[in-house]
């Protein structure tokens, strides 16, 4: 009798009671996605440091023949770790000066400290008096150097604020699109790169205000920055799918490996850079320029791009760029690229002669065969010979019907007993 009540009972419990009711269950079971955290490298500084403290280099002591040094750190601020007392205090940082670097901390520098205990070393116990040192992580970046107080303290809030989210509260998505822009806006190149990850979230989010679009056009633009944070930037703008960003991006022309990676960003985006532009760019008197305009127009228009590159393979001034274009060639791997490849291996010197091999080879096919035996038989006597050895090492059965004709009729005798005899060695 009990059974059918049970089973009753079940039917009740599971029917809805409301139409909305199945629709909330799920959204308590499905979770939203949570906000992806910017400022990986601050986040994995924070999370290695045993202390973070802000603050001021005020003197710097050496010992033994400046083999150590230990460095006074005031403190303004503790944002990790546990130490005596409250700021402002001092801090003894250990510098071993000893490999082909050393920490570069000097007096009046302000800045992030990531920290951790000093090594307990009888070299150290030896030669420092006793005290209690702490060492500046091994880490690149772990300590983040401000040019004034109030650039620190700006820098400080950020950390700060990064140091509070690790620590349990969270940050929802508004937040960490502030802090990105934040990041982004910062002096120090290490937080601009850190900002890219942030960047690179912002794809289904709402557009950049005016105020973000102008942190992100001076971010771009910051002819201070290395090649690689610009790079870093640029990249997480197309990652971010950040169409706003076009004209800033159309605008970069220099250093060759941001104007390059905003040409890359900017297809991406769909939108290139102007018709013109990268056509110009090859007489750019910058060797760099042209390098990367050449691989550009490759990327960009594939076969079409030939026309245009080929001249600059043979004959640009630079050899650096007219390898770039050999090589760029290679890369695309058409049989349009073949012709002026041919041009370089006849009458280049070694080093692009075999860069002009190389790309040959990676076109490959009966296009690359038929290239190698023309030189063979077109190409000055010694380029002749390295044509041969190319085909000879090339993986392709269909090489053997050029060499048996090269074998056959080559004038050069001595041609003709390289492909039948190989490369004969001789011991002295």
């Amino acid at each position: 009798m009990r059974a059918p009540r049970r089973d009753a009972l079940r039917r009740r419990v599971a029917r809805p009671t409301h139409p909305f009711s199945t629709a909330f269950l799920l959204g308590l079971l499905v979770a939203a996605p949570a906000a992806a955290l910017p400022a990986p490298r601050l986040r994995g500084l924070v999370k290695s440091a045993r202390v973070v403290a802000a603050g001021e280099v005020t003197a710097v002591h050496s010992y033994d023949d400046d083999r150590v040094a230990v460095v006074d750190f005031a403190v303004d601020r503790v944002l990790k770790g546990s130490l005596p007392g409250a700021p402002p205090f001092r801090l003894s940082l250990v510098e071993l000066h000893e490999g082909p670097s050393r920490t570069t901390l000097t007096a009046g520098m302000r800045g992030l400290a990531f920290l951790r205990p000093a090594s307990r070393t009888s070299y150290l116990a030896r030669v420092l008096p006793s005290g209690t040192y702490y060492e500046v992580l091994p880490e690149f970046g772990s300590f983040v150097s401000a040019s004034s107080k109030d650039v620190a303290d700006r820098q400080t809030a950020v950390a700060s604020r990064v140091v509070e989210t690790m620590s349990g509260r969270g940050m929802d998505s508004n937040a960490a699109r502030a802090l990105t822009f934040e990041l982004l806006a910062a002096e120090n190149p290490l937080l601009v790169e850190d900002a890219a990850a942030g960047l690179a979230e912002l794809r289904d989010q709402p557009k950049l205000s005016a105020e973000e679009l102008g942190v992100l056009r001076a971010a771009l633009l910051r002819a201070d920055l290395r090649d690689r944070v610009r790079v870093a930037v640029i990249e997480a703008v197309g990652k971010g799918g950040i169409r706003d960003a076009v004209p800033t991006l159309q605008s970069i022309a220099a250093p060759p490996a941001a104007a390059e990676a905003a040409w890359r960003v900017l297809d991406q985006l769909g939108a290139g850079p102007p018709e013109k532009s990268l056509e110009q760019r090859l007489a750019n008197p910058d060797p760099g320029i042209r390098a990367a305009a050449v691989r550009e127009l490759l990327r960009r228009d594939g076969a079409a791009g030939v026309s245009q590159v080929g001249p600059v393979a043979i004959q640009d001034p630079d050899p650096a760029v007219r390898k770039a274009a050999v090589e760029a060639l290679g890369a695309l791997g058409k049989p349009e690229g073949l012709a002026p490849l041919e041009r370089v291996f006849a009458d280049s010197p070694t080093d692009l002669q075999q860069a002009a091999a190389r790309a040959i080879q990676s076109i490959g096919g009966q296009p690359a065969i038929d290239s190698c035996e023309r030189l063979a038989f077109s190409a000055p006597p010694d380029a002749q010979r390295y044509a041969v050895l190319v085909l000879m090492t090339m993986n392709d059965p269909r090489k053997q019907a050029a060499l048996d004709h090269i074998a056959a009729t080559h004038p050069d005798e001595q041609i003709r007993d390289l492909v039948t005899k190989g490369l004969q060695f001789h011991e002295h």
